[in-house]
Formats: structure tokens, C-alpha cells, sequence
């Protein structure tokens, strides 16, 4: 095979790392790349980069396996320090709320080996929270990060930012490493999981706080504000989000607030106000859920029925709420849209791209389906689709 044909299946395996996991191939050197792809193809002792990307679209285990040495982790237990001092801050001012109700919710999205969600543990623990007046749940992509980081045994390496006092009295020395304690370990639920399609199905208002630091500057640009968009979504009304210092300029355009504590700035979702209590929050609270900004009238308070079961996850009610609003009103752009993302959730994907495609028939500047459509579609179509979606994003 030519060179340039090398050349040419190279960048197809890279753009298929790109639309499965959001990753910038700038966030990495060519080099890198290289070498990383070239490791996958001798352990499958393939000799050309067309026959890999062949196995590559063949193999999801491969898949995983390229995607587990490409996305290499770099963190240790407290980095950044003031986020944690911003969270000491938060529970000494409402930390009573969770210990007394329902517990405290916090979501480390992007975990990777496990540092992050156990720092927030033992800070919490630290503050005066009991066992059981929170709940940390870790995300990542990768594999393997995840079994190391349920297995709780670290280098001197991962200690960087975090005070010996502090190491001593959570971990015991195993040889030159040093092993979590089973309180701490125990305590954080770790979930695979892909920020391309996070959060799976219909789930909102879910979580108090969500840490995603230093993710969103390795995702290209439609994907940044489509995840951002879906944090927002599953962050409960005054929820918190915590970014990485260069991430604070890609979050202007979104309904948050800024809030600093102990020195550090972090974004509160703003609770917003609805224009028809006499009609919305009724039916809310018939369903109930917390009220929320929707416009009035009978085609509204039917697709905000829709969406409340979807959001539900009881797309059978949803579905058949379709149905009767189909009986009454034509369908519009946003009821494609909805059940588009049902078919997504529900894993048909032939039927999702179809309601997405004909969303942005209705309504081209629909910028989360031209975002699915971009990640659902291959080579031309879907850099046809990211392009206009970032063209739309700019113009909000």
C-alpha cells in the first residue's frame, strides 16, 4: 500500500476516535497518535493501517483497547486545591440540608484513575459529613482507569497535592504503595461512560454538583456545548459546576451563575422562574416535579406532559402522549425532537436519525439535533452537519 494511502486510513482511524469519544486530535501530537495506533496494530499483528481500521469498526474490544492507550491519565488526589476548598465551604453552609434529607449528590465526570471523586470523599468526610448524607458517583471512558481506580492502590506519584496527615490517616502502606481505605473506596460508584451520548436516557435534576475540570479542552467545540448543555440539564435547580480555570469561557452562554467560595469560582444553575403558574405549575405538581420556564397554552402543556414522562424514562407514556398531541396539532420540530431522542435512549438509532433529520427540516438552526446528527452520521455528512452546528451555536 501506498504511503498516501497509509496517510489516508491514519486520518479515518483518527476521525473515528474523534466522533466516538469527542477527542480534538490536536489535543494530542501527531506523534503520539502514531504511536498509540502502531502499539494496537502490532498487538493485532496487523500490518497496515487500512486492515486496522477494518478490525477497528469490526471489534468494539479493540475499540476500547486504542481508546484505554490513547486517553492517558494525569491526575493525583487533591489537585487544584481550592476546589476542594470550595466544597469544604459549600457543606459547612448547607451540608445540615443533606444530613437531615436526601443526601448530598456529586457527579465526577472525566475520573479516570479515581483521584478526583476520592479527594471529594475524604474532604467531605473531613468537613463533618457522615457516611450517608452523600452519594459520588465517578465517570470515565476508559477501561482500564476505572479497574485501577476500584482497586484503590496508588503510586508515591498520586500524592503530589495532598498532605501527608491526610494520606496517613486514609490510606495503609502496601510495599511502596499505598492502599485507600475500604470507607472511602467503598463509597464511590464508578460507571463507564461516554461524554459523546452522556447522560444516557431521560434522567434530570439528579445531581447537586457535578466536577468536570479539564475535559471540555480536548472535546471540539459542538461537543463542549452539547455536554455542557446535558450537565445543566441533570444538575438539580442551584446545582453547582465546577470547571477547569481555562474552561470558565465556554459556559457564558448557558443559564449559570458565578458564585465563588474560599477564592474559588464556580457556576450555580440558575433556578429559572415559569410564566404560567396557573397553568404549568399545576401540572407539575400533579406530576410531581419542580416547576420550570415554559410558555403557556394547550400545545405547550402537551409537549411539557411529553417531555416530563421522558424525562421520566417512561417512554411508553411518552410515546403514547405523542400520539394524542399527533391527534390535535401537527407535529412540530420539538415533538421530532423528543422522540427522536427516545428512539436514541431506546437504541433505535435508524428511526432517531430520521426525527433528527427532520427536526432540522423545520427548524435548521436546531442546535442539539444537528449535533446528534453530526455524531451519528460518517465522513462528509457528519463534518457537514458539526459545521453548521457551530455556526448556529455562534449565533446565539
Amino acid at each position: 500500500m501506498t504511503k498516501e494511502m497509509e496517510n489516508k486510513f491514519s486520518k479515518k482511524i483518527q476521525k473515528l476516535l474523534e466522533d466516538k469519544i469527542g477527542l480534538l486530535p490536536e489535543s494530542l501530537s501527531s506523534q503520539n497518535w502514531q504511536t498509540c495506533i502502531q502499539n494496537r496494530m502490532s498487538a493485532s499483528h496487523l500490518d497496515s493501517y487500512a486492515e486496522y481500521y477494518a478490525h477497528l469498526l469490526a471489534s468494539l474490544t479493540e475499540l476500547q483497547e486504542l481508546i484505554d492507550l490513547i486517553v492517558i491519565p494525569e491526575t493525583w488526589f487533591y489537585r487544584e486545591e481550592r476546589c476542594f476548598q470550595f466544597l469544604t465551604e459549600y457543606v459547612k453552609r448547607y451540608g445540615e440540608d443533606y444530613r437531615k434529607g436526601t443526601p448530598l449528590k456529586i457527579l465526577s465526570l472525566g475520573c479516570s484513575t479515581g483521584e478526583e471523586p476520592y479527594s471529594i470523599v475524604m474532604c467531605l468526610l473531613e468537613a463533618g459529613m457522615p457516611l450517608g448524607s452523600f452519594r459520588i458517583e465517578g465517570v470515565d471512558v476508559c477501561k482500564k482507569s476505572l479497574d485501577f481506580a476500584q482497586k484503590g492502590l496508588y503510586s508515591s506519584n498520586s500524592f503530589r497535592g495532598m498532605k501527608t496527615k491526610l494520606r496517613d490517616k486514609y490510606f495503609t502502606q502496601v510495599d511502596d504503595k499505598f492502599l485507600l481505605n475500604d470507607q472511602v473506596r467503598f463509597t464511590v460508584k464508578f460507571k463507564k461512560g461516554n461524554v459523546v451520548n452522556f447522560p444516557s436516557g431521560f434522567t434530570k435534576n439528579v445531581y447537586n454538583m457535578i466536577f468536570c475540570r479539564n475535559l471540555l479542552i480536548y472535546l471540539f467545540p459542538t461537543l463542549q456545548v452539547n455536554l455542557l448543555k446535558r450537565l445543566e440539564r441533570v444538575l438539580v435547580p442551584k446545582g453547582i459546576l465546577v470547571l477547569g480555570e481555562m474552561e470558565y469561557d465556554k459556559i457564558t452562554h448557558l443559564d449559570f451563575e458565578t458564585v465563588t467560595l474560599s477564592n474559588k469560582t464556580a457556576f450555580c444553575k440558575q433556578d429559572l422562574e415559569f410564566r404560567n403558574p396557573d397553568i404549568i405549575d399545576d401540572l407539575r405538581k400533579d406530576l410531581g416535579v419542580p416547576s420550570m420556564k415554559i410558555q403557556s397554552g394547550e400545545k405547550e402543556v402537551a409537549i411539557e406532559k411529553i417531555r416530563i414522562m421522558a424525562d421520566r424514562g417512561d417512554l411508553e407514556k411518552a410515546n403514547e402522549l405523542i400520539d394524542d398531541y399527533c391527534k390535535q396539532f401537527e407535529m412540530g420540530a420539538e415533538i421530532y425532537f423528543l422522540r427522536g431522542l427516545m428512539h436514541h435512549a431506546a437504541g433505535n438509532l435508524k428511526e432517531a436519525y430520521r426525527d433528527f433529520h427532520q427536526t432540522v427540516f423545520l427548524e435548521p438552526k436546531h442546535h442539539e439535533a444537528l449535533t446528534y446528527l453530526s455524531l451519528m452520521s460518517e465522513g462528509e455528512m457528519s463534518e457537514r452537519y458539526k459545521q453548521r452546528a457551530e455556526k448556529f451555536n455562534q449565533e446565539l
